[in-house]
């Protein structure tokens, strides 16, 4: 199932995995995500089985976001340190998306994936939640997760439903979630060594039956019903999009929230700017923050559209985020203008727009 990742530990003596999805790969809820998360344990796995190799992890998940905002950030944030082997996990972010959105944005990240280097190996991890959980025991349908599993077989990637196993660990154990995890979400220490127990049973099981051999894997035709591949989806800076023009904005060499190595930054209610790009969708990465407010945002001179970069996780720290004000246009050149508002959320402390990048594809 993973040949090449045990042809290159085994051979190359160096391997490089990466982990891209939300906050449960990040390891929010474990008492050191650097050592009791399941990215953590896995890392781990593959160093202490592997002593000669020179083994080096990509944190590339971001809590909170799915694969909407990844296939745009999958570039900058996890090829671009070339992984030998990566663990895809947003199906419980996703959830609520409409499946056609979920195929497209999967796809478009395992495309990436692929088209940067053939070898690499995935592997899409599915995680839970008691919500998610429940619904299933209802009758009801994981969509992201059927959307997640349909793309990882056509390109040949195994799936591991870690949060299947986790939910039947809180029915053997009195059906209290809170026994496994900090919020019904996400695993404390003992619910993220049942991840990482079920991910590294695994790894050794494929390892046996590794051929020992490195191969490329085949690129099949796209699964998306509609035929739209968003393979080109990318993340620019503000200041870099084309005929980008300022009024107000200014460009802040500061990390946005570590994510970003800059971003460009209002107060003044009224300040805009603009730029155009070429696509069909659009969106902003940007600060979610105590201060932020609003911003009015228009294309092709339509009626502007409100979007609120603050919300009430922004009272206990601020963190990057994506807004997405066009989808589905007519593919083509078009044109936005960004106004800052005067309005915020009542508990905002202020009306600050910080914003690192556009997305577009």
């Amino acid at each position: 199932m993973l040949d090449n990742t045990f042809y290159k530990l085994t051979h190359d003596k160096s391997f490089t995995v990466g982990y891209f999805g939300g906050s449960i790969t990040e390891g929010a809820g474990a008492s050191d995500a650097s050592k009791t998360s399941w990215r953590a344990g896995v890392t781990d796995w593959f160093r202490v089985t592997y002593p000669d190799a020179d083994v080096r992890e990509i944190q590339a998940a971001i809590g909170g976001t799915g694969s909407d905002l990844g296939m745009y950030r999958c570039d900058a944030d996890l090829l671009s340190k070339n992984p030998d082997l990566v663990f895809v996990e947003f199906a419980v972010n996703d959830s609520g998306m409409a499946y056609d959105a979920v195929l497209c944005q999967a796809e478009a990240i395992y495309r990436k994936i692929r088209k940067h280097d053939p070898t690499t190996d995935i592997v899409c991890i599915i995680t839970t939640t008691k919500s998610i959980t429940d619904n299933l025991e209802q009758g009801g349908e994981f969509t992201a997760r059927s959307a997640h599993s349909v793309i990882a077989h056509r390109y040949g990637a195994p799936v591991i439903d870690i949060g299947n196993l986790l939910h039947y660990e809180v029915l053997k154990t009195g059906g209290d979630y809170l026994r496994f995890t900090t919020d019904t979400v996400h695993p404390n220490d003992d619910g993220y060594a049942i991840y990482t127990d079920c991910i590294t049973a695994f790894l050794r099981k494929w390892a046996d039956s590794a051929s020992g051999e490195l191969r490329n894997h085949p690129m099949p035709s796209p699964a998306a019903f509609d035929g739209k591949v968003y393979d080109n989806a990318r993340m620019i800076s503000c200041t870099a999009a084309d005929n980008y023009t300022s009024d107000g904005f200014a460009l802040t060499e500061k990390s946005l929230c570590g994510r970003y190595p800059s971003y460009i930054e209002a107060s003044v209610p009224g300040s805009t700017f603009s730029f155009t790009f070429d696509g069909e969708n659009c969106g902003f990465y940007w600060m979610l923050a105590k201060d932020s407010g609003d911003a009015l945002v228009s294309v092709d001179g339509g009626a502007e559209v409100s979007l609120r970069s603050w919300d009430h996780y922004c009272k206990s720290f601020n963190r990057a985020g994506a807004a997405f004000f066009a989808k589905g246009l007519p593919y083509g050149t078009h044109r936005v203008t960004v106004r800052l508002a005067d309005t915020k959320a009542d508990e905002s402390e202020g009306t600050v727009l910080r914003i690192g990048a556009v997305l577009i594809s």
